[in-house]
Parts: C-alpha cells; sequence; structure tokens
C-alpha cells in the first residue's frame, strides 16, 4: 500500500491520478470527510489523519510499504513532517518520497530551504528509505498566480526583472514521484527537478503571448510593490517573508539550472512551457 500525504494538492492529485491509472491501491490522508470526498475515486482511500496529531497516523500507515510526504508551507513545517517521519519510523520499513523545494539547504537563504533540509537531515537519520525531491517552481505558479492579469490586462506582473527559472510542470513531478514510489533504484537518492529549459518572466510573456493570441506584456515591479501586494492580501506577515525570499533568490538566478531528472527518472522528456501554455489558453484569455 502506498500513502500520499498532500493528495488534495497540486502535486498530490496529480501522484493519486497517476497510481490508479496504473492499477496501484492509494491510501490518502486527509483531514476532514470534506476532504474524503473530494479525493474520493475507485481505487483511493481516503484515511483521516492530521500531522498535527502524530497518533492519528499510526492507523494511516498500518500495511504501508511506500509514502509521499508533501505538506503545505508553515512556520511549524519540520515539526509536523517529523511527526510523520516518527510514525513512518514506528510502522517499519516505509520507503519515504518526500518533496523539498528551493534552496533545501541547511545554510539556505530561504528559510523553507532550511526547513526542508532539517526534515531531510532528520528523515535520513532515521534509518528508513527515502528518496528527496527537490523542484524548484511549477510552471502551475504562472496559471495560479498571473493569470486573472494576464487575462484582464495582458500583462504579467511580478519583480523578477531577468532572472531565470527552470520551472516544471507539476505533473512531471508527480511522474517522478510515481517511478519512485513503485520502482527500485532510487532510495537514497536527492533529485533537483526541473523543466527543459531556463526561462525569464520576460520571455515566458512573449510565449503566452504566442499560445493565447493575445498581447503578453512582462511589467516589472520593485519587491517593495509586491511585498506591499502581498501584505494587502490579509496574508501573515510570516508567510509573506518566505515568499519575498522566494522572489528576491528567484530574481538573482537562484533557481535557473536546469536538470535532466525527469527523462532520466521516468524516460519521458519533461513538458516545455510552450506546451503548457497551449494547453491552458483559454484560462490565460479568461474563459
Amino acid at each position: 500500500m502506498i500513502l500520499i500525504i498532500g493528495a488534495t494538492g497540486t502535486v498530490g492529485r496529480e501522484i493519486v491520478k497517476q497510481l490508479v491509472a496504473h492499477g496501484v491501491s492509494v491510501r490518502a490522508l486527509v483531514r476532514s470527510p470534506e476532504k474524503a470526498t473530494a479525493i474520493a475515486a475507485p481505487g483511493v482511500e481516503p484515511v483521516l489523519g492530521d500531522l498535527q496529531h502524530p497518533r492519528s497516523l499510526d492507523a494511516a500507515l498500518a500495511g504501508v510499504t511506500r509514502a509521499f510526504l508533501l505538506s503545505p508551507l508553515d512556520p511549524h513545517q519540520v515539526t509536523l513532517q517529523g511527526n510523520f517521519i516518527q510514525a513512518a519510523q514506528r510502522a517499519g520499513q516505509v520507503h519515504v518520497v518526500k518533496v523539498s523545494g528551493l534552496g533545501t539547504a541547511l545554510d539556505s537563504p530561504v528559510r523553507s530551504g532550511r526547513w526542508h533540509a532539517q526534515i531531510e537531515q532528520q528523515l535520513e537519520a532515521t534509518g528508513l528509505p527515502f528518496t528527496h525531491l527537490r523542484p524548484l517552481f511549477f510552471m502551475q505558479n504562472i496559471l495560479h498566480l498571473f493569470a486573472p492579469t494576464i487575462a484582464t490586462q495582458g500583462a504579467l506582473v511580478a519583480s523578477m526583472q531577468e532572472g531565470k527559472i527552470a520551472m516544471v510542470d507539476a505533473r512531471d513531478i508527480a511522474a517522478v514521484a510515481v517511478t519512485a514510489l513503485t520502482e527500485d533504484g532510487h532510495t537514497g537518492k536527492a533529485y533537483t527537478v526541473t523543466g527543459a529549459e531556463a526561462l525569464s518572466f520576460r520571455e515566458v510573456a512573449e510565449k503566452l503571448t504566442v499560445a493565447t493570441g493575445r498581447q503578453v506584456t512582462y511589467r516589472d515591479i520593485s519587491l517593495d510593490t509586491t511585498r506591499q501586494r502581498l501584505a494587502a492580501t490579509g496574508m501573515p506577515a510570516w508567510h509573506v517573508d518566505v515568499l519575498m525570499e522566494f522572489w528576491t533568490v528567484l530574481r538573482e538566478g537562484y533557481a535557473a539550472k536546469v536538470t535532466d531528472t525527469v527523462e532520466a527518472v521516468t524516460g519521458v522528456p519533461p513538458r516545455t512551457f510552450d506546451q503548457f501554455a497551449r494547453e491552458h489558453a483559454a484560462l490565460f484569455r479568461g474563459a
């Protein structure tokens, strides 16, 4: 049995979908009956549990041999994911495939990178089999964060200057995770997961222009303006601070390195941003 933590998220949903398509039984940890209903499908067994309540994880891990670990950004992330790691240790030899992210290192300039490095270190210290996945930036972020302004103003507005990002489609991250969860040979590995090219937001705007048939222009704003806009949404101060750290290092090219992880692990090349833009062109047009 494979257990998915984060099954209702962007990557987690795709992992569940791909595993079920491969005929693999999946158990999905959810925090409420409503979440269970949302994830219900043939081949999927929802189970109630919460990373804040360690003992609720024991039943979820019964009979599990492999698990996927991804949880939302949280100032208590080290403790929350640590609760799961300890529960996996109690359950036995569970192979944990953990998603970390941008700047994962104990001395990272991004605090979430330091959190992930601490969690990875904790997981490795247990002696459990593990695989670390470190995607840098999702293509879906462009859709979720910027599509409304692109549709209404024809503008991609951000604080990226000419910084480039080797962004990757969440479905390709899921494919790497599914391979690590279902095949041997990935234990003890740490994979940086990227797309096939590094793009500036100006280049992204050009590609969106082609895909949508409408002019999309990149408009650069200051980091201070981005901070003010985030704070105006009512976002907690800690969350604003973390996101500003992301944007600061992204514009400096911290996520520009391209890897061949997706194809090397799955045997299939990663989706390009051109493909992603064409597929979601209607949403970028506001449909």
